[in-house]
């Protein structure tokens, strides 16, 4: 279902490709203004907001590094400016950098929390005098299951994800005098570009994990977000909410089919 809107406006970071692509898509389905953040890929960007104006959407790119707080204030003001308004920040920006600790460089480290965490705080700090004006709105940040049941080889990752839950429960629990919520989705193996190495190099052992049997697509992520910014969610805040396949809910899922195809036999 395509929740309808009334032109609101909605700013997706890292927009240009995978899961935030699909969310913008998604949200321009609906009747939402996006701008599509990215950093480097601007023909990615141009391709996303294209495609929706071919369906139309109203959609524009804006090259920012949300790490740089600077560049935030000026994205916010530019969409400000051009729409008159904000209603929807979805802090979809990060990086997933694979390596051992004792092999991951302090650069590699930095940038994971410059761009994960710090970004998600730069934005969100910046968008919040627009929502207030608007004497409503709402803020989704993308966290990870990673952030409670982390692996080998992603520290840095989810150590900036983990950081993000706790960073969502204490800004929904400050804005929500102003009308203004804020919540969390937890992907499991969602197949992007990202992933794509982890789901070639171990997929086979990853899916095991995973009741569903299958990995996520990124219109399912979406589906999930554009519910969240709708008013049908306005009771929820300060939610982590896991969209994996269940692949956090027991140990050994496998175990399930094995029992039943004994049963079976």
């Amino acid at each position: 279902m395509i929740r309808k809107f009334h032109n609101e406006v909605a700013i997706v970071t890292g927009g240009s490709r995978g899961i935030g692509a699909a969310i913008c898509e998604k949200l321009a389905q609906g009747g939402i203004q996006v701008v599509i953040n990215y950093v480097k890929n601007a023909k990615a960007a141009q391709a996303v907001v294209e495609k929706i104006r071919e369906k139309g959407g109203n959609a524009f790119s804006f090259c920012c590094d949300v790490s740089d707080f600077s560049q935030v204030e000026r994205m916010m003001q530019e969409t400000s400016k051009r729409f008159g308004r904000i209603d929807i920040l979805i802090n979809n920006a990060g990086i997933f950098p694979q390596a051992f600790v004792e092999e991951v460089t302090p650069e590699e480290w930095k940038k994971a929390i410059e761009i994960n965490l710090i970004g998600t705080f730069n934005c969100s700090k910046a968008v919040i005098p627009y929502l207030k004006k608007q004497g409503k709105g709402k803020i989704i940040n993308c966290s990870t299951i990673s952030a409670n049941l982390p692996d080998v080889g992603i520290s840095a990752y989810a150590a900036s994800k983990a950081a993000i839950n706790n960073f969502t429960k204490i800004l929904a629990a400050e804005l929500a005098p102003y009308n203004i919520t804020v919540n969390a989705y937890a992907p499991g193996i969602i197949e992007t570009d990202m992933t794509r190495d982890m789901i070639v190099n171990r997929g086979d052992k990853q899916l095991k994990q995973i009741p569903l049997k299958r990995f996520g697509k990124p219109e399912e992520v979406a589906n999930l977000v554009a519910f969240l910014v709708s008013s049908e969610a306005d009771y929820i805040t300060g939610a982590i909410i896991p969209i994996d396949g269940g692949m956090l809910i027991v140990q050994n899922p496998w175990r399930a089919k094995e029992i039943i195809d004994g049963c079976r036999g």
